[in-house]
This record gives structure tokens, sequence and C-alpha cells, in this order.
């Protein structure tokens, strides 16, 4: 009796139709970039559900219900930008230090936090950039900097780094987002302390010796932590961070500092910089880095054999080049001066032209690191950096990288290099849903993406161009 009865009710349900939940998000019609392979694939179909890519079809196939079906009408879709190298402080900053420090006196109440969130996610993603590394914020801000890093469809994913590290120097007052170590026991400490926290992330700074750099460098690695760094000025050798480990450098211009003789970095910021802008030139940092390069010359065999050296190390370079172009007027959004620091509107004509000679020369090598196959990412290190992102990528353009390729590295490999491409980088299942539709084709007109675009952040519209 008890199987009949089974049977009965079996057969009741057969007869019932099926309810099946929708999905938070179906695409239709998109022409998506696949930036592995550099291919666009046409007519296809994404299907989103709880923040992630559940699926990528071609035409033909069958979308299932969903709570939001948009219709990409045959526009490019592309992963999220990244963006490698941010610090908070050049959005929630209230002043500025002589050094051209940014300086940000923040509440840590947790209403506040999430206002300063507000600003941060303003800041970024109406310009599609989904994923964003901080390079160094102020330690008191800790309790803001691990709040944010709860993923949220409403602002970009934070990696933070805690404060960039540098070694004590007597006398020195160091910038708030940079945090002192005094030696290598006290180096390992910072680093185990950072994990503890739940940063995953490590910056290590020009200001540390080697000893400090080794031990906090090999330290990170065993812990299994991200670790970029600014290595500069000769304090420590470029060719020495390689030598222990290091694969991922901040700023393309330190290649170039690293390849010089004591002599000749002496020689390009004592004599050359002052004979051309005077020895108390506004803006000195951005005219002195590019009299290196005038300097160096664009053939240089030293500075040519550090780029065959990163590229046979697998080792990843974060241009900036958007910090230098805009002071000279190379690019379609500026940055107001924030002071002497780098103020450059007193140049003449032939100064000018000058700087951007060695700019010229600067970004000639960094299109030299692209076809050595070093990889890059999208690093911005100042304010605006929404625009900043957008205007890297086309000066990136500009040195004759082709848009298919500029959006890879303004995408997956900003995702290789700070550790997250099984997370973001890519219009793959499986993926997290950082997505842009383009309102028109970057790779016809790379100024496209200066145009209006969709943005969506974990399966959620965050910005929709009116």
């Amino acid at each position: 009796m008890a199987l009949v009865a089974t049977g009965v009710v079996a057969a009741a349900c057969l007869d019932r139709p099926l309810t099946i939940e929708p999905v938070d998000l179906v695409i239709e019609g998109a022409r998506i970039l696949e930036v592995r392979s550099g291919e666009v694939l046409e007519g296809r179909t994404i299907v989103v559900d709880d923040g992630r890519i559940v699926s990528v079809t071609g035409e033909g196939a069958e979308s299932p219900p969903a709570k939001r079906v948009v219709d990409a009408r045959a526009r490019l879709v592309t992963p999220g930008l990244v963006d490698v190298h941010h610090h908070t402080a050049f959005v929630l900053g209230d002043s500025v230090s002589e050094g051209g420090g940014f300086i940000a006196r923040l509440s840590m109440e947790p209403d506040s936090i999430a206002a300063y969130r507000d600003r941060f996610a303003e800041a970024y993603l109406p310009y599609g950039v989904t994923t964003v590394r901080d390079a160094g914020s102020d330690e008191a801000h800790a309790p803001m900097l691990v709040a944010w890093m709860e993923p949220s469809p409403d602002a970009p994913d934070f990696h933070p780094v805690g404060g960039a590290l540098g070694s004590e120097e007597e006398g020195r007052t160091p910038f708030p987002g940079h945090a002192v170590v005094r030696d290598s026991s006290d180096a390992v400490t910072k680093i185990r302390d950072y994990q503890e926290v739940g940063y995953r992330h490590i910056k290590l700074y020009w200001r540390l010796e080697e000893p400090e750099f080794a031990a906090a460098l090999s330290e990170a690695r065993r812990l299994g932590l991200n670790v970029t760094g600014h290595v500069d000025f000769q304090v420590f050798p470029f060719e020495r961070a390689l030598d222990l480990g290091l694969t991922s450098f901040e700023h393309a211009y330190t290649v170039g500092v690293g390849a010089m003789t004591r002599e000749e970095f002496m020689a390009a910021w004592r004599e050359q910089t002052p004979e051309w802008y005077g020895a108390e030139a506004r803006g000195r940092f951005y005219l002195g880095v590019l009299e290196y390069f005038h300097l160096l010359g664009p053939e240089n065999p030293r500075v040519l054999a550090l780029i065959d050296r990163l590229a046979e190390t697998g080792s990843t370079v974060v241009p900036t080049l958007h910090i230098f172009a805009q002071r000279l007027g190379l690019t379609w959004h500026t940055t107001p001066s924030v002071g002497a620091f780098d103020d450059t509107s007193w140049l003449s004509p032939e100064q000018r032209e000058h700087a951007i000679e060695g700019y010229r020369i600067l970004a000639g090598y960094v299109r030299r690191m692209h076809e050595a196959g070093v990889r890059l990412a999208i690093g911005t290190d100042w304010t605006d950096p929404g625009q900043a992102v957008l205007s890297e990528m086309l000066l990136l353009e500009d040195l004759g990288i082709p848009m298919m390729e500029v959006f890879r590295i303004a995408t997956l490999d900003g995702a290789r290099a700070i550790g997250v491409a099984d997370e973001v980088g890519a219009v793959e299942p499986g993926l997290r849903a950082h997505l842009i539709v383009f309102d028109s084709d970057p790779l016809v007109d790379p100024r496209a993406i200066l145009g209006g675009k969709t943005v969506i952040k974990d399966g959620a519209v965050a910005h929709q161009a009116p």
C-alpha cells in the first residue's frame, strides 16, 4: 500500500511544472573580448548568478529566466579594469605635504568608513575599474582597509598592503603611507603582523636597506603573500632585488635608474636637471626623472639588458606613465597641480620640448619591455584614479601597443600581477562578473574607452551611461 501511495504522489509531481529559480543577470547579444587569446567572440550570451559568470554560450543557446536581462546589441563586453597602484589618500586626502605626499585625517567610525568607500567607488566604477590594489596607506587607517576588503557590488574589490615598508632613518619623519622597520627581525615581525590583520599584499619601498628588504621579501614569500617593490634611487640595487626573487616592480622609470652608474645618476640629478630647469625648479622630481632618460638615451645597452632579465624572470613592471605625461600636456585628462611638487606650468617652450623628449625615451623603453615579453600592468599613483587608468591605457596605445593587448594589460595581466587571476580579469565561467559593456567599440577607436559604458560589478549594474 505504501508503495502504491508513493507512486501516486510521484505521478502527481510529474504533472506539475518544474519551478526554475531565475538567475541574477543575463547579457544577450554580446561581442566578448577574450583577453587570453586576443579574439572577439561574436553573438555570445553571458549568464551571471550569485556574482559569478555561470556560462558563456553562443548564438542559438536558450537563455535561462533572469531577474535582469541586458541586451548588449552587439556591443563589446570586456573584463573590468584593474588598477594595481593606488593610495587611498589620493581620494580621501585633505592636504598635501611639501614632498607631495597626500595627508588624510580620517575617522575610523563605521559610518565614516562606509562614506569613504562611497567616495572611493565614485572615483573608479564610472570608469570601469572594478579591482584596485592599494600600494601604501596610513597604518592608522587599518580598520578601513580591512573593512574594504569585504567584496561589495557597490565598490571595487580592494587589496591593501598596509604601509609601504622602509628602513628607519635618523631624523626622518616618514610619509603617512609608509611603515618603518628597524632591522631585519622587525621586518619579519611586520610581515607577520600584516598577515594576521588579513593583508595578502606587501609593498617594499625604496628606503629599505638590503637586510630588511631581503628579510621582508623572504618572509612574505614563505607566507604566500603577493609582493611588489618600488626599487629606486640606487639605495638598493635593482638587479639585487631580482637576485632575491622580486618579480613585480612599480614605475618603469626605475628600470632606467637601476641601469645607471652612480656617477650618471648623480650627474643627471645634480648637474643636468639644474642646468635645464634651475636649482630650485618646481616639479623637479618629474623633470629630473625625465633627465635620467636624456642621459641614458633610447638604445642604452644596460637598460636593454635589464629589460631582457625582467623578461627572463617573468617579472611585471607597472609603468605609471600618466603621472609624467599629464604634466607635459600629453594626456586627455590632467589633474590640476597640487603645488610646487608637480607644477610644470612655468616651463618655457624649449624646456617643455626637452622634457617631452625625455618622456619619449622613457615611453620607448616601456614599448621595448612589452615587445621583450615583460608583463605590464596598469597603475595610477595619483588623484582622479579612474580617469588616470583610462589615460594610462591610451598612452600605451600611443606607443603602438594594439588596443587588444592594452586591454589584456589592463585586465588579466593586472589580475595576474596581484595574484587574483583565479577570480577576475577575464570573461569566463567561474570568474567574478566584473564586466564593461562599451557603447562604442574601443578596438575600432581607442578613445571610445572615454565614452559611455555600462559597468557590472559582481553581477550588479554599478554604473550605466545615460
